[in-house]
């Protein structure tokens, strides 16, 4: 940054350190305009430090999870493959040079098969196209791998995964591949939406609970409607986490999510005892598909 002042929260510190801070850089995938700005644009700086590669994919299957979530999976072609870590995402480029991120959903995987969760934005160029008009055998552009929300082992602390919205879908990479690591300690996911609907694939949770006794699921609706018929817990999802858990010092918490949601529960689990470094996070901006690093 070369003038101005911002104001920056909900990243982890592995995203920008304080030397960095310091010298003027800022992450504008969380930034907050103080005054006028004036600031030097560093491509591609999230990939830094990974090898992202350019893909010609084809749509192989379309499937509606719920009213408005896509399972859109893409093949690559014969002989080519894509290497990334769960957590990860990958930018779909449009037509102008756009780009649109989304999350891997699998666990860490040399593969030519990548299955994404696209949830329809009203008004979204990508977003729309997929629900309304793309088709099985259509061609789509992207790169990567990108980002660092990856699992930190080896670690001896319990874990607690938050997902706002399709948030569960890089969290859904995350616990899989953390069962296939034989991951003993606890494993927590607590998904907030705003209605019933919202939920999706909740059988795969479930048969999470019946397979890994160490997993615990708590789904949070925020808006539940009469006809939800909802017993279950209601509020802001790391409310519920702050409430079943007074002291989070022992634990390690990988929350993905709006960045409202982010920013709101960081501070709140650092003042009940997590520690900075064992917070991370990736927030999202789904009206730009920008994800933050």
């Amino acid at each position: 940054m070369i003038g101005g002042q911002v104001e920056m929260s909900g990243y982890q510190p592995s995203a920008l350190s304080e030397e960095e801070r310091r010298a003027g850089r800022i992450l504008l995938c969380c930034a907050r305009a103080l005054s006028d700005v004036e600031f030097e644009y560093e491509e591609d700086a999230a990939a830094r430090g990974t090898q992202v590669a350019t893909y010609e994919a084809r749509v192989e299957r379309l499937e509606r999870l719920a009213h408005d979530v896509m399972l859109v999976a893409l093949r690559l072609p014969e002989g080519r493959r894509i290497d990334f870590e769960a957590g990860q995402y990958l930018n779909v480029v449009l037509e102008d040079g756009a780009r649109r991120s989304y999350s891997f959903t699998t666990p860490s995987a040399s593969t030519d098969l990548v299955e994404l969760h696209v949830r329809l934005m009203p008004g979204g160029r990508f977003t729309t196209r997929v629900f309304e008009s793309m088709k099985v055998g259509d061609p789509l552009t992207f790169e990567g791998p990108v980002g660092s929300f990856v699992l930190h082992e080896p670690s001896d602390k319990p874990l607690i995964f938050v997902a706002g919205a399709t948030g569960f879908a890089p969290v859904k990479s995350l616990l899989e591949q953390a069962f296939r690591m034989g991951i003993e300690r606890p494993l927590h996911l607590y998904w907030g939406v705003r209605r019933r609907r919202d939920l999706y694939l909740t059988e795969l949770p479930q048969q999470w609970a019946r397979e890994h006794p160490n997993f615990h699921f708590v789904p949070v609706l925020s808006e539940p409607a009469p006809e939800d018929e909802w017993t279950g817990r209601m509020g802001l999802v790391h409310e519920a986490i702050l409430t079943d858990f007074p002291d989070l010092s022992g634990f390690s918490v990988y929350a993905c999510g709006s960045v409202r949601m982010v920013e709101a529960a960081r501070p709140a689990f650092v003042a009940q005892g997590l520690h900075e470094d064992a917070c991370f996070s990736d927030a999202f901006i789904p009206a730009g598909g920008t994800t933050t690093p």
